[in-house]
């Protein structure tokens, strides 16, 4: 387990979590690591010791882009089908 994941786990990884947090807490181990930001989130992680489970979850989303949801028929073909474009 990377260091990242440790301090998490060992500062909100306990039975008082809902459902719905341990899910965002397994997803907060992970995605920073598979999106580049483990570094960034672990200086935060210190700086903020007293941070709350959504206090970390607001601030990795800060390194996430949104989700743009668009009508297909707003879409090109390439945009429809990017498989049968790749290079």
């Amino acid at each position: 387990m990377k260091e990242y994941q440790s301090i998490l786990m060992d500062r909100y990884d306990n039975s008082d979590l809902d459902k719905l947090d341990k899910m965002l807490l397994a997803d907060m181990c992970v995605i920073p690591s598979e999106n580049g930001f483990e570094e960034e989130m672990l200086d935060w992680l210190n700086e903020h010791p007293n941070a709350s489970l959504q206090e970390v979850a607001r601030f990795e989303g800060s390194f996430l882009t949104s989700l743009e949801i668009v009508d297909d028929d707003e879409l090109d073909e390439e945009d429809r089908n990017p498989a049968v474009y790749e290079d």
